[in-house]
């Protein structure tokens, strides 16, 4: 995928994680992309992608290695 389709992929996971709130983790995020109009990623999109914006600062990371989940991070907070 190019990095523009990527962006556009991480922006809309935001929007969603916006709108729907609660624990998001690799399985929600997958079961997301295998709706339409997402491409179906694999399993490793949706974990690299939550990993990413947690890099970015839009999550807050929780849980161990093999249990790992994510919140949206509160405005104002690093």
């Amino acid at each position: 995928m190019s990095a523009r389709g990527q962006e556009a992929r991480l922006q809309r996971l935001l929007d969603e994680m916006r709108s729907h709130g609660g624990r998001w983790n690799t399985a929600r995020v997958h079961a997301l992309y295998r709706g339409p109009g997402w491409g179906a990623p694999q399993t490793g999109t949706a974990r690299r992608d939550l990993a990413e914006l947690h890099r970015r600062g839009h999550l807050t990371q929780h849980g161990p290695e093999d249990g790992r989940y994510y919140h949206l991070r509160k405005e104002g907070r690093r």
